[in-house]
């Protein structure tokens, strides 16, 4: 059986190292930079991009603020295909959550491996950013495509139990098992997280 609770956290190191390399998913609105100014207006155009995604994942609401009134776009992705939403959730900055919604985030957008922002916030003790995300209409089933989890998974095995019980009052499916053939429950058993595994088997 995987140590889930490991592999999220090997998952996830790469976010404090992400590239300055970003794009948008409409290619119709890339920016057309004037000959004249060259590669250094590009340049700049990835620097300030790339301080919008480490101001996600910071925290700092002002940043991100100032650059959706700039015009930046909420769905623009790295190379990785994450989002500024999914940098913002892996660390439950609720209120940057909230504001990349209200300004049309796609809450069910994917990365390159199909993993979601509800999955990055259920890794952590983020009931508010869960919950933001999962009213905004984000879906608890989706699975990523390397080992087939869940966002449940994921709170079960770092045992996240308020993030998990939040999950299944929005429609989580328990009984969902990833390719090894394993649950939410087998991942809260081999963590060691028996609050979880109690309230898991109280829902079988």
């Amino acid at each position: 059986m995987k140590k889930l609770g490991i592999a999220v956290v090997m998952m996830f190191l790469g976010l404090l190292l992400f590239s300055c390399g970003t794009k948008t998913k409409d290619n119709n609105e890339e920016e057309k930079l004037p000959a004249e100014t060259g590669s250094n207006k590009t340049e700049k155009a990835q620097l300030d991009t790339t301080l919008i995604f480490q101001a996600s994942l910071e925290g700092n609401v002002q940043t991100v603020l100032n650059a959706l009134d700039d015009g930046f776009k909420p769905n623009t992705i790295d190379e990785n295909g994450r989002t500024v939403l999914m940098l913002a959730a892996y660390n439950g900055n609720t209120e940057i959550v909230k504001l990349l919604i209200d300004r049309g985030a796609d809450v069910n957008s994917s990365d390159e491996v199909e993993r979601t922002a509800l999955m990055y916030a259920s890794t952590g003790p983020f009931v508010n950013t869960v919950l933001a995300l999962l009213k905004a209409g984000a879906e608890p089933n989706l699975i990523e495509k390397e080992e087939s989890w869940t966002a449940a998974m994921m709170a079960a095995a770092e045992g996240q139990l308020e993030v998990l019980k939040t999950l299944v009052a929005y429609g989580a499916d328990l009984d969902m098992v990833d390719i090894d053939g394993e649950s939410s429950l087998d991942f809260a058993k081999s963590n060691g997280h028996s609050a979880v595994v109690e309230y898991l088997k109280s829902n079988q």
